[in-house]
C-alpha cells in the first residue's frame, strides 16, 4: 500500500481534542466542546459547589446572627392565635445593614427600618420588603385565623439552634441544583446563538459541541456572581453593587457565548470529486 493511500482524506480527518480543564477562557471554554461529558460536568460540579458554599456563608453570616438575636428578645407569651399576634408588650427589633426583623402586635407602629431587607411581623401579617419595595412592592402574608403558632424565646430558641445546620445543607443543595437546572434550561436557549457564531467564523462545531460550549460559557458569569455575594456579605458594596454584579454576570455568559466559537477547529475543505463524465 502507498503512502499517499495511508493518508486520510482531506475533510475527513478528525480534529485533534484537546483538554478541557477551565472556562475562564475562550480558548479554555471552547475546549469543552470536543471534550468528554464528564468534563463538563466536574467543572460545572465544582462551579455549583462554590457558589452553594458563599450563598450558605452569606446566610450563616449575615442573616441568622440576626435571626438569632430577634429570637433572643422575644417575651414567653408571644404566640399567633386566631389570626392576631399577642403577647409583644412593645416593639422588639433587630436590625444590621442587611436585614432587619421587627416584631410588634401594634395595628400602626412606625418601625423605621432601613435595612436592605426588611421582616416585620405585625399584629395580623408578615410584611417583606426591601429598600426598593417603593419600586417592587413588598410582599404581605396573612396569619391564618386557624393558625396557634409559639414565638416564645423558650420555645423558638432551641428550634432555631437543632434546625440551622440543616437549614444550612438543605439550602446548599438546594441552591446547587438550582443553579445546574438554570445552566441546563439557558444552555438550550444559548446553543443556537454557539452554533450561528460558529457559522459565520467557519468553524466546526456539532449540535452537542454547541450545547457544552454554552453550558461552559455560564460558569465565569457564575464564578462572578459567587464573588459579587462575597463582597455583598462583606460589605464592600452596597445592595446597587450587588445588582451591578447580577447585571454584569449574565452579560459575561454571552461575551463567552460569543468569543468562545472563534476557538473551536476550522471547518476542513472538502475535495471536489470528479466528474465521471468527463474523460
Amino acid at each position: 500500500m502507498s503512502a499517499e493511500a495511508e493518508q486520510p482524506a482531506a475533510g475527513t480527518a478528525k480534529p485533534e481534542t484537546r483538554g478541557a480543564w477551565q472556562p475562564f477562557t475562550f480558548r479554555g471554554v471552547a475546549a469543552f466542546a470536543e471534550a468528554p461529558w464528564r468534563r463538563l460536568f466536574v467543572a460545572q460540579a465544582l462551579t455549583a459547589l462554590l457558589f452553594a458554599v458563599c450563598v450558605v456563608w452569606f446566610f450563616a453570616h449575615c442573616y441568622a446572627p440576626v435571626i438569632t438575636e430577634e429570637i433572643q428578645k422575644l417575651p414567653d407569651g408571644a404566640h399567633v392565635t386566631g389570626g392576631q399576634l399577642a403577647g409583644v408588650p412593645g416593639l422588639e427589633i433587630t436590625e444590621t445593614r442587611l436585614l432587619s426583623i421587627a416584631v410588634t402586635a401594634e395595628e400602626n407602629a412606625d418601625l423605621d427600618q432601613s435595612a436592605d431587607v426588611q421582616i416585620a411581623l405585625r399584629k395580623d401579617r408578615l410584611e417583606i420588603s426591601s429598600i426598593l419595595s417603593s419600586a417592587l412592592g413588598s410582599l404581605e402574608f396573612y396569619y391564618l385565623k386557624q393558625s396557634a403558632v409559639d414565638l416564645s424565646r423558650s420555645r423558638l430558641e432551641p428550634l432555631w439552634g437543632a434546625w440551622l445546620p440543616v437549614l444550612l445543607v438543605a439550602g446548599g443543595i438546594t441552591v446547587a441544583a438550582g443553579v445546574w437546572l438554570l445552566w441546563a434550561v439557558l444552555a438550550w436557549v444559548y446553543t443556537p446563538v454557539a452554533k450561528l457564531a460558529a457559522w459565520f467564523c467557519n468553524r466546526q462545531l456539532t449540535w452537542p459541541g454547541a450545547w457544552r460550549l454554552s453550558c461552559a460559557a455560564l460558569l465565569p458569569g457564575a464564578v462572578l456572581m459567587a464573588a459579587g455575594v462575597v463582597c455583598y456579605g462583606l460589605q464592600w458594596v452596597d445592595v446597587f453593587g450587588f445588582g451591578y454584579f447580577a447585571i454584569v454576570h449574565f452579560l459575561v455568559g454571552w461575551v463567552y457565548l460569543l468569543g468562545a466559537p472563534v476557538f473551536v477547529p476550522r471547518l476542513t475543505a472538502v475535495p471536489m470529486t470528479r466528474n465521471p463524465f468527463n474523460p
